[in-house]
C-alpha cells in the first residue's frame, strides 16, 4: 500500500509539474491587454494589471499616462498602486503628477502617505521636499521611517538638521533610519 501511495504521490507531482508552465502561459496578457484592464470597474483587477505590467513590461512606457490619470482615482488602492508603479518604474512625471502623489503623503491614511512617499523616491520630485520633511513630524512611526530613506534619496546636506531631533526619537526604529539618512546625505557631494 505505501508503493502504491508513494507512486501516486509521485504521478500527481510529476503531472503539476509538466501542466505548471501551460497554465502560466495561458495566463499570461500582452502589455495591450493589461492596459485595457486599467479602465475596470474592480480595482483589485486594476492594481493586479498594474503589477503586472511592472513586473513583465519595465522598460516599457506605453501605460504611463493611463497611471498617471489614475493618481487622481477616488479609489485608493488604485491610486497607490499607481503611484507606486510610476516610482518603482522611474516614470518621468510633471508638476501635477507631482502634486498628486504629494496629495498621497499629506494624506490622513498611513499606509496611502507611506506609499506616496516611498513613489516619490524614485521620481525626480524636488517640489515635494517640503512635504517630505513635514511627514518627519507625523505621528506614525512608520511614515516618519519612509519619509527619512525619501529625504535620504532625494535630499542634501542642507537636509541633515530637519533629521537630527529623530535621533533621540522614542522608536528605535525611527533613529536607526534617520542615522541612515544622515549617513547618507554626509556621503553625497
Amino acid at each position: 500500500m505505501k508503493k502504491l501511495s508513494r507512486r501516486s504521490f509521485a504521478a500527481v507531482l510529476l503531472m503539476a509539474a509538466l501542466a505548471a508552465p501551460c497554465s502560466v502561459q495561458a495566463a499570461a496578457k500582452t502589455e495591450d491587454q493589461l492596459i485595457a484592464e486599467l479602465d475596470g470597474p474592480n480595482e483589485d483587477k486594476v492594481a493586479s494589471a498594474m503589477l503586472a505590467i511592472e513586473k513583465q513590461f519595465p522598460a516599457s512606457t506605453k501605460a504611463f499616462p493611463k497611471m498617471k490619470t489614475l493618481l487622481k482615482d477616488n479609489r485608493p488602492k488604485v491610486r497607490r498602486k499607481a503611484a507606486r508603479v510610476l516610482g518603482v518604474l522611474h516614470a518621468d512625471v510633471d508638476k501635477e503628477n507631482i502634486k498628486d502623489i504629494v496629495a498621497m503623503v499629506k494624506s490622513s491614511d498611513p499606509a496611502e502617505a507611506m506609499d506616496g512617499l516611498k513613489a516619490l523616491r524614485g521620481l525626480k520630485a524636488a517640489d515635494a521636499m517640503p512635504e517630505v520633511k513635514a511627514s518627519l513630524n507625523s505621528t506614525t512611526p512608520n511614515v516618519v521611517r519612509d519619509a527619512l530613506r525619501t529625504l535620504a534619496v532625494l535630499g542634501n546636506k542642507s537636509d541633515i538638521p530637519s533629521i537630527e531631533p529623530l535621533l533621540k526619537h522614542n522608536d528605535a526604529k525611527v533613529q536607526k533610519d534617520a542615522q541612515d539618512a544622515i549617513f547618507a546625505l554626509q556621503n553625497k557631494s
